[in-house]
């Protein structure tokens, strides 16, 4: 963080100067800690073979438990059972899925990540409002 600061406050800053660099670093490093943990989060449930939506998981739970409680098959027809049984969803079907059922995680991320970029956008205006003099100094 304190390479990346120097690098905002260029030159051989004063205190007050190399102060906000580091708060408008670390403003960054939220952003891409945010960014990544989007990444990963994504990557995760995309690669995941058996992700299904929960309504489908719990509808799969409740028929199988049937069949192991009960020992019959419930009054279903055999269409409703491989509609049932399908495969996980694939493509853009799965991501509509997985940003459907995980909406509330990556709002909270996106929400995280726009208060990071506000308060570093508001820091960097703060330092490029910054009186010459007190930006050049040596």
């Amino acid at each position: 963080m304190e390479t990346l600061a120097h690098q905002i406050a260029e030159v051989d800053p004063n205190p007050e100067i190399l102060e906000l660099a580091r708060r408008i670093a670390e403003a960054q490093i939220d952003l891409l800690r945010v960014r990544h943990a989007r990444h990963q989060l994504l990557s995760q449930l995309l690669s995941d073979p058996y992700y299904d939506s929960r309504a489908n998981v719990l509808k799969k739970m409740r028929f199988i438990g049937h069949v192991l409680l009960i020992g019959t098959l419930p009054n279903i027809s055999f269409e409703g059972v491989d509609k049932l049984m399908r495969p996980t969803p694939a493509g853009p079907q799965k991501l509509a899925t997985i940003l459907s059922q995980e909406s509330k995680r990556l709002l909270s991320l996106d929400r995280y990540k726009r208060r990071a970029r506000c308060r570093g956008g508001t820091l960097l205006s703060e330092l490029l409002t910054m009186p010459v003099p007190l930006r050049a100094s040596k």
